[in-house]
């Protein structure tokens, strides 16, 4: 009596054909290539989209992109005001709002973008960014949005149940798990006598949830008002915003992502700068938390009004620490009003006022 045998089953791998290139070595291409040429690969198969929507992939895509790229980042510009038009019937891209992105330090490379049609708000303030992810809000309405503009991608996070106030938010990712946290902060009303009720939320995007945290204040601090500040700064593994005693002394508020505990930090003296500061902020400089402060002699206000405004830049030099805050730079900057920030090389971009005339 004979036997037929079955045939092997043979890997994927080993089923393709013989001019086709290993498995491993096509992943490599395309953890390699830019986002942009990645998408289109999502339509190949299912098997292609399966593959580049992974976490590994992605994780191994944005590990590629960050050891490649020289110029450590990007500035992205995006209008504040979404106008109507983005909502209109129309279908004529000349109506969508232009994102500016400059490419590299210089700001020889400039590229844009526009706006998808069903960009979901109408008044939009950047909370903050974290590995190509933009966390987007309408504080008129109360929404947050995350914002993949790579991939022209957004999510709605779920609605908060926190009644106060919405005075603070932060947008960080969570190295130890490879996660993303958004945190937001309301408080009660202030009433003469009574100390505010403040409480904290923070969402996890692979729970999609928000969770209650604790935050215990003194009666007397304030947190700046997120709608009227910059957003809060990521750095050391915590968020950080300015908060100040109602006598008018400042401080700064932390939050910890990883162990989701809230702290307290003193801001340097300032009062041996013979100066009175009218602006003041925080960045990440050379990727130490760092404070700015632009002002005016105690003299004459008016010299706040000049063409050369006073700045001062302090730098935590072992974080956490009050003490190790080292002033690196004091200066004279011609027509700056505010500050955005720093590029990774140390650089200060600021905004200026441009006489027309």
């Amino acid at each position: 009596m004979s036997q037929t045998k079955k045939p092997r089953t043979q890997h994927p791998i080993l089923r393709r054909k013989k001019n086709d290139l290993p498995e491993d070595i096509v992943l490599n291409i395309l953890a390699k290539l830019p986002v942009k040429s990645v998408i289109r690969f999502r339509c190949v198969c299912k098997s292609c989209y399966s593959l580049i929507t992974s976490p590994n992939f992605i994780s191994t895509h944005l590990n590629n992109n960050n050891k490649d790229n020289n110029d450590h980042g990007y500035l992205l510009h995006m209008p504040n005001f979404i106008k109507n038009a983005i909502h209109s019937s129309s279908r004529s891209n000349s109506n969508r709002p232009v994102c500016a992105v400059a490419c590299d330090p210089m700001f020889n490379r400039i590229s844009e973008f526009r706006i998808s049609s069903n960009f979901p708000l109408q008044i939009a303030l950047i909370v903050g960014s974290c590995n190509g992810l933009l966390c987007v809000a309408d504080y008129s309405i109360e929404v947050i949005y995350l914002w993949n503009p790579s991939i022209r991608k957004f999510k709605r996070l779920p609605d908060i149940c926190l009644s106060h106030e919405w005075v603070a938010t932060g947008f960080a990712y969570q190295s130890d798990t490879d996660d993303y946290k958004v945190v937001k902060i309301c408080h009660s009303l202030y009433e003469k006598g009574i100390d505010p009720v403040v409480e904290a939320e923070v969402y996890t995007l692979s729970s999609d949830l928000w969770r209650s945290v604790g935050i215990s204040l003194m009666g007397n601090v304030e947190i700046n008002d997120i709608k009227s500040c910059s957003p809060a700064v990521f750095v050391s593994g915590a968020l950080h915003w300015l908060a100040y005693f109602r006598e008018g002394e400042k401080m700064i508020l932390s939050f910890d992502v990883n162990r989701e505990k809230f702290g307290e930090m003193g801001l340097p003296d300032l009062c041996g700068d013979e100066f009175i500061p009218q602006m003041q902020t925080l960045v990440v400089f050379k990727g130490n938390l760092a404070f700015i402060t632009l002002g005016y002699p105690e003299t004459n206000y008016e010299d706040f009004m000049l063409i050369q405004t006073p700045c001062i830049i302090w730098v935590m030099g072992e974080y956490g620490v009050r003490e190790s805050w080292n002033k690196i730079f004091s200066l004279h900057l011609e027509d700056v009003v505010n500050f955005f920030g720093c590029t990774w090389l140390g650089e200060l971009i600021v905004q200026k006022v441009v006489d027309d005339d």
